[in-house]
């Protein structure tokens, strides 16, 4: 029997998620830093006749005095020619793309300073090599966290020893501008930074190499070091002031002029959250074509930009209020580290932040990616607000990097040719109530560029053998 071919119809319920113009015109704005919103208003000004600027009211006023020169201005505009270079005599807040783009050129990257200074100062031939290939393998924070083996590899003559790399790093890179630069972890580079030998840098170097992980308990710490709290204010004040990440615009892709997104000031030992005004502040629906009788596709060219002005606006507004709810988020979760600097810093995900403020963690990721932040402790990224935890036995979570910190200093302290393990290094954690595994410590001792336990031990007995020949 030959088959058949029928036709059924049949329902089928599935969800999905329809973008809508005016929501993808929200996210749109919400993911732009602010020098990408200017130039997108820019855009906007230029494509939709609906939007206009308002006149700083010095320009106002001058309109008022010269009532001649308004009935001229009026008449331009009646005429359109001149409309748009009115309105961007009005709008000086916004720069051309081509002048935007002069300023990024004219502008050294950090790399190309570095190179310079080496190229400039004197050393033979093959410290200088070492140099550019070291200052090649820093990370975007300025960091020199790759390995010795990789360095080598960039460089021509392959009998140099590790020892000798160390020495141009340690000798030659971490003298350069800024200061920081080239550092294997966090404690190294504010260390760096100190180079004054007062009462306030000693007490930094003290609290840096032995106590960071109580830096956040007043009490516990003019305890320990025998202090005033007016002395530990001072301290704090010079280590606030310390750049954690010295390698902004390394690599030149950070070389322009940053404005920040949210603004947290210490004042009376709270935190002052603020979103500034920026160049759209005056953008408005223009009144200019009100009661204006539209038909065809007038009318529906008229329609489509009054609309897309209206979300424009309703956008802009969304992410300045967004920007608000994250930064007051973020000064209560990370009071802390705005008050005492990275060491400060507590374990806080996009999640969280996406909870307490009643968002999707999308939404907290466009709003903080690429963005900048003006902090007691300088212009920082808000991505540096964020940091993974380990939990505790008490219920609670420890950042990732005190963590990190408390693994190099027992590595740091370990009787000499007597090297701890990383499982002996993961018990004594467990014991101090971090819940950590062995791999883990691992993983984080690699991180921090630190040999396992069999290297050191034959390192100590290298230099023994030395020492005693």
């Amino acid at each position: 029997m030959a088959g058949s071919v029928g036709q059924n119809l049949s329902q089928k319920q599935s969800q999905r998620l329809a973008l809508t113009p005016q929501l993808t015109q929200s996210l749109k704005v919400l993911a732009m830093n602010s020098q990408d919103l200017a130039l997108f208003i820019e855009e906007s000004l230029e494509s939709n006749p609906l939007l206009e600027m308002e006149a700083p009211k010095e320009a106002v006023k001058t309109e008022e005095a010269n009532p001649a020169q308004k009935d001229a201005t009026e008449w331009q505009e009646t005429d359109g020619g001149d409309r748009w270079d009115n309105m961007y005599q009005n709008n000086r807040g916004f720069e051309s793309g081509t002048e935007i783009e002069q300023q990024w050129q004219d502008e050294q990257s950090l790399s190309d300073s570095l190179h310079e200074q080496i190229a400039q100062q004197p050393m033979d031939d093959l410290e200088r090599q070492i140099a550019h290939a070291i200052i090649d393998s820093l990370d975007d924070d300025g960091y020199f966290r790759a390995s010795l083996e990789e360095v080598l590899t960039g460089i021509e003559d392959k009998g140099i020893k590790k020892a000798k790399v160390i020495e141009v790093l340690e000798c030659v890179v971490q003298e350069l501008e800024p200061s920081g630069i080239g550092a294997r972890d966090l404690t190294e580079c504010l260390l760096l930074q100190i180079s004054d030998d007062d009462s306030s840098a000693m007490m930094v170097r003290q609290i840096l190499l032995y106590h960071a992980d109580i830096i956040t308990d007043d009490l516990t710490l003019m305890k320990t070091m025998q202090c005033k709290i007016e002395a530990l204010d001072s301290a704090r004040a010079l280590l606030r002031r310390l750049d954690p990440f010295p390698g902004h615009g390394l690599r030149g892709q950070e070389n322009i002029y940053v404005q920040p997104e949210i603004i947290f000031r210490i004042v009376n030992k709270k935190i002052e959250v603020e979103v500034p005004k920026s160049g759209w502040r005056g953008l408005k629906v223009s009144a200019q074509w009100e009661g204006q009788k539209w038909t065809g596709k007038d009318r529906e060219f008229m329609d489509a930009a009054s609309q897309e002005a209206r979300w424009l606006l309703q956008a802009l507004d969304q992410r300045s209020d967004t920007l608000m709810k994250v930064g007051l988020c973020l000064a209560a979760r990370q009071k802390l580290f705005l008050e005492h600097g990275i060491l400060g810093l507590k374990p806080l995900t996009l999640q969280d932040v996406a909870e307490q403020v009643g968002l999707h963690e999308s939404t907290i990721s466009r709003v903080t990616h690429g963005k900048y932040a003006q902090t007691p402790l300088g212009l920082i990224e808000l991505r540096r607000f964020f940091s993974a935890g380990l939990p505790t036995r008490g219920g609670g979570l420890i950042s990732v990097h005190r963590v990190q910190q408390r693994v190099k200093t027992l590595i740091e302290s370990e009787p000499l040719g007597h090297p701890v393990s990383d499982q002996a290094i993961s018990e004594r954690l467990q014991a101090e109530g971090i819940e950590i595994a062995r791999r883990t410590v691992a993983k984080y001792r690699e991180q921090l560029g630190l040999p396992p336990s069999s290297r050191r031990r034959r390192a100590a007995k290298a230099r023994q053998t030395q020492s005693r020949r």
